[in-house]
């Protein structure tokens, strides 16, 4: 038996390294059947679904494999990167830890343990293992700069600093840590040092794709429309969004006179709901517009102005003759700050006495009886939005709000752990009402939110669901916000009811729910 499993394990690699994945996971499926814990076979299984993508499969295997106290350090290695590819951290850091036994100063390990740490919201643990690294290899810029990264997370910033300008004097032509150095900057408001820096990494790669988007959503956020809409065309070459239609066809201000054009959503929800307003201007322009938003939105915008047609993202697609991703139209239309502002709402939630008598209990009754403003809360947005640790927070620092003369519906729909004991214990007090779970659809959200006199929200998709329909949208920004917010105001171009509520510290939000709170009462007291 012994010798037909390893000519079958023979066979298996021979196809596989041909390319025959099929044939390769057929023969060592035979062999698992006899032996289920064959670590040669259970490691090559998770090859041949890593090689399909299928990493959490994959994974299961690869660490099954990895179980044997004799496994060797390149075996652990591989099993632990494929486990962070299927996003099991805690598998991952504990192979890494066994390597770590056998080498203390493997380096991979230690920055592959500190990435996972990360992942786990275990930061001073992570912190520990890239100084640990730094330590042991001070010559070696990647670890002063994986440093300054987590440093960065941790809030340290005039160490993350430091930890930057040391890679870049070991490595002078270390692009990716002016990069870094630049949004640091950026994000401690030193903009003209930012952007020095974005110009330095750019003088050594003219084709940098991360100095470029960069520097464009530093010169988005200062208001710098016209540098900025253009050198934001870089996003799609940083390897962090892709899409799947031919740059040649892509549509850069071409005469659209009977031509059909399709815009296509990106990036997130809030985002199409932002940009879907300039539909309508290329209908002026003699288009055909079809729309493809995220399918999420598809019922809520199946009446855009402007569109001939609008589709989810898993439905077919009609012919067209150009395309455009949805946030390069201000580029190709060539607008200004003056042509973000629309004359009204051009969204519109769902009217009918059907969807309005849907949300009366929530609403409360009718504003004879009962004239305390109606307000809904969002403090949340999604976890893995890129910027959540700085635009979201936790309920709890909303209290002082909750204590005001109004009737606050919750429009969280998805709850975190940190915040279920203080959403118990307010909607107890009758002081929040709970709609999350009955917010099913954005259309169900955008009935209720034309109900409600007042949005208060974080940087999410309802805040712009609030401005596009026309409601008055009250919004908290971090410190250092996204670029569509700018700087140094509190109104918004892009909505004409928005009010913005900026921390004036990084990463404090008690002066914005002071400010919040003297806002919403000295509004209920002019009612």
């Amino acid at each position: 038996m012994t010798d037909t499993i390893v000519a079958l394990l023979a066979q298996a690699k021979q196809h596989f390294t041909a390319g025959r994945i099929e044939a390769a996971e057929h023969d060592l499926q035979s062999i698992l059947q006899a032996n289920p814990d064959h670590a040669g076979a259970l490691e090559a299984m998770s090859f041949v679904h890593a090689t399909r993508e299928d990493y959490p499969r994959a994974a299961e295997f690869a660490w099954r494999a990895a179980q044997p106290a004799a496994t060797l350090p390149e075996q652990l290695q591989q099993a632990a990167r494929i486990c962070q590819f299927a996003q099991r951290h805690a598998d991952a850091l504990a192979l890494y830890e066994r390597l770590l036994v056998l080498a203390p100063d493997h380096a991979e390990s230690l920055l592959g343990a500190a990435m996972s740490l990360i992942q786990l919201e275990q930061a001073e643990t992570a912190l520990a293992y890239l100084a640990r690294l730094a330590r042991r290899y001070p010559h070696a810029a990647e670890a002063h700069y994986n440093r300054g990264t987590m440093l960065g997370l941790l809030g340290r910033y005039d160490e993350e600093l430091e930890a930057y300008r040391r890679a870049i004097e070991l490595k002078p032509n270390f692009v990716a840590a002016y990069v870094n150095l630049g949004v640091a900057l950026r994000d401690l408001h030193r903009f003209d040092e930012a952007l020095r820096q974005f110009k330095k990494a750019l003088s050594i790669d003219t084709n940098d794709a991360g100095a470029r988007t960069n520097r464009a959503q530093t010169n988005l956020l200062l208001g710098e429309f016209e540098h900025g809409w253009r050198e934001y065309e870089w996003r799609w070459r940083d390897g962090k969004m892709t899409h799947d239609f031919p740059e040649a066809t892509q549509w850069k201000g071409q005469s659209l006179t009977g031509k059909t054009l399709l815009v296509h959503a990106e990036q997130g929800l809030g985002d199409t709901l932002q940009f879907v307003r300039f539909i309508e201007r290329l209908h002026a322009k003699g288009a055909s517009v079809v729309v493809r938003v995220q399918d999420a939105l598809l019922p809520l915008l199946q009446h855009v102005a402007g569109a001939a047609s609008v589709t989810g993202d898993t439905s077919a697609l009609p012919a067209f003759d150009y395309h455009v991703p949805m946030l390069s139209l201000p580029h190709a239309l060539a607008l200004r700050e003056a042509d973000f502002a629309t004359s009204g709402p051009y969204l519109r939630a769902d009217a009918d006495a059907a969807a309005r008598a849907s949300w009366s209990d929530v609403i409360g009754p009718d504003a004879n009886e009962d004239k305390r403003l109606r307000v809904g809360v969002v403090w949340s947005g999604s976890t893995t939005h890129l910027n959540d640790r700085n635009r979201s927070m936790p309920l709890a620092e909303l209290l002082p709000l909750f204590d005001a003369d109004a009737r606050f519906v919750s429009l969280q729909k998805e709850l975190r752990e940190r915040d279920r004991a203080c959403m118990a214990e307010l909607v107890q007090r009758g002081r929040l009402i709970d709609a999350g779970a009955r917010l099913t659809t954005f259309s169900a959200t955008a009935a209720l939110v034309a109900q409600l006199d007042l949005v208060i929200a974080v940087d999410t998709a309802v805040a712009h669901l609030a401005g596009a329909l026309g409601k008055p949208v009250w919004i908290a920004l971090p410190f250092t916000p996204d670029w569509r917010w700018q700087l140094n105001r509190d109104d918004s171009p892009w909505y004409a009811a928005a009010r913005l509520f900026r921390q004036t510290r990084r990463g404090e939000w008690a002066d914005v729910v002071t400010a919040l709170r003297t806002a919403i009462d000295t509004r209920i007291a002019a009612r």
